[in-house]
């Protein structure tokens, strides 16, 4: 009876923290106003919009372009949804997706933690999980991450049933959560790592039958859901290769630039600190790894837990090493650093944990608070359509967003900040700047890489600080943000910091208590709550 109990309290606990989950991940789906802010969600839209059911052809995105480098199942989901919701936005529906996916995460960190620690491990890991801000703000955007982590979190969990109990139900179903998490994106290969480990602790024709099983679930499921990266190899291995050459640094790419100067590994951790998890629970999320790495060291772990470590060590090591170090690649990770953070044995632990969950429920609760805010671009945009007439020219920098509505008529020019220093930039930059009756920064995606890095962009740098500092004849006239912010409270990041830029003045944030986290990773700010600064000439 006493178990019955528990097993109904917990049901209840978990309920509450999906339902708590889904508020913080549902509320503000429409965060940009539709103008798809984040750029990757406006390539995956784009590329689901153009494909069709039938005739068969009509579902290769690789005729679309054929350098998409992400799992064709997004592209499918969203595809189906539009099928049966014509009238909807696909954006939406794309977002929504995400956020199911991501609540789906909670849920399944929760099994998995039950499964491994115990009842309260799973029900702590699904509270940090549901409150996490790089989970709640991830799943605001429809990218490949979101629906990746549940795959890879629900292979775990029936790879570690597998390891245990090596029954054929667990192996099917290990292997084809495999294979939706590869048909998402091709990260999910490292399930490779604790599939093969589950599989040892069987003995050799048991664990042949049960890694046939697996495997030939997992191609199958990818089969069905990634056709053409098997009826066009090819082009889909081309994608997929050119991806890893940005991710490994052998290909320059203007959003890659921002990590020149961080170091691996301690990046990562790092801005898992100051945002991703936060402090506290970034404090017991990698204490809880190095505690299982320490055990591991001084005596034999569980099946269980090698088949964690298995997929934990091999992934840090490779995604925490490489030189593009985007905090959203560590998303099939969280889970399990959660899960870790709530098993972490000792007095210290059990009092840090209600801190480390107020203190990320707090951040998170922030974030999507601002999310019925106009956004900072479309503020931008509005501010431009009342004070612009066609006789002005605007500068504005590429690989941003322009801003200057049409309807205005003024002439845009082009700043191509991010083009090497060469006398040809420089003399354009020149030309720009000397039509220029206003400069429009969208986000801080230049001056906050390139006025740092005087020795690849000298000309660059020199020009950031000569227009901060007012030499360059133009003036700050407007500042346009969306800061997290929970009542008297402001959580505003130091863009500048690294760059040693002096902000204006108008774009201080007005809070009783003001609270900066430090220079956060541009992707944690430029989609969702970019600063726009314009410029006028004096």
């Amino acid at each position: 009876m006493q178990e019955e109990v528990n097993s109904l309290s917990a049901r209840g606990k978990l309920l509450s923290l999906l339902a708590l989950a889904a508020a913080l991940r549902f509320y503000g789906l429409n965060w940009d106003g539709g103008l798809g802010a984040h750029p990757d969600e406006r390539y995956i839209v784009a590329l689901a919009e153009g494909l069709r059911f039938s005739p068969p052809s009509a579902l290769n995105p690789f005729a679309l372009d054929p350098l998409y480098p992400y799992g064709h199942l997004p592209l499918y989901l969203l595809l189906a949804l539009r099928t049966l919701l014509p009238a909807a936005d696909p954006l939406l529906l794309g977002r929504a997706l995400a956020a199911l996916s991501d609540l789906a995460t909670v849920a399944l960190a929760f099994l998995l933690g039950r499964e491994v620690f115990g009842e309260t491990a799973g029900l702590w890991a699904a509270a940090f999980l549901a409150v996490m801000p790089l989970h709640v703000q991830q799943a605001h955007f429809f990218t490949a991450d979101p629906l990746l982590a549940a795959g890879v979190v629900g292979a775990l969990y029936y790879a570690v049933r597998l390891a245990r109990r090596g029954r054929p139900a667990d192996g099917l179903l290990a292997g084809s959560l495999f294979g939706l998490a590869l048909s998402a994106k091709f990260t999910g290969a490292f399930l490779l790592f604790p599939l093969g480990m589950a599989l040892t602790f069987h003995a050799s024709g048991r664990r042949w039958r049960l890694g046939t099983l697996a495997l030939a679930a997992a191609g199958g499921v990818f089969a069905v859901a990634n056709p053409y990266a098997l009826v066009e190899w090819g082009s889909f291995w081309h994608a997929v290769s050119r991806q890893a050459a940005i991710l490994r640094g052998t290909l320059d790419a203007p959003y890659t630039l921002q990590f020149h100067d961080t170091l691996p590994y301690l990046y990562p951790i790092a801005q898992q600190l100051r945002w991703g998890m936060t402090v506290p629970l970034g404090l017991l999320a990698f204490g809880g790894l190095g505690y299982a790495l320490w055990r591991a060291v001084r005596e034999p772990p569980s099946p269980a837990e090698w088949v964690l470590l298995a997929w934990a060590l091999p992934f840090f090591a490779f995604f925490g090493g490489l030189p593009a170090r985007f905090p959203r690649y560590l998303l099939p990770l969280t889970p399990l650093l959660a899960l870790y953070a709530a098993s972490l044995p000792g007095k210290v632990a059990a009092y840090l944990r209600p801190v480390a969950l107020l203190t990320a429920l707090i951040v998170s609760v922030a974030l999507v608070a601002t999310y019925h805010l106009p956004h900072p671009w479309m503020a931008a945009a509005e501010w431009l359509d009342g004070h612009l007439s066609p006789a002005d020219v605007v500068a504005v920098e590429h690989w941003d967003q322009p801003l200057v509505p049409p309807a205005t008529g003024a002439t845009v020019r082009v700043l191509p900040v991010f083009d090497a220093d060469t006398p040809e930039k420089q003399a354009v930059m020149e030309r720009v700047l000397a039509e220029a009756d206003y400069i429009v920064i969208a986000s801080r995606r230049g001056y906050g890489v390139l006025a740092g890095w005087p020795e690849r962009y000298p000309w660059t740098a020199r020009y950031y600080r000569r227009l901060f500092s007012g030499d360059l004849g133009f003036v700050p006239v407007a500042c346009f943000r969306r800061d997290p912010r929970l009542g008297p409270l402001v959580i505003k990041d130091d863009p500048a910091a690294r760059v040693n830029l002096t902000l204006p003045d108008l774009c201080r944030a007005a809070a009783t208590w003001r609270f900066s986290p430090g220079r956060l990773d541009e992707s944690f700010v430029v989609y969702d709550h970019p600063q726009v600064i314009i410029f006028a000439r004096r």
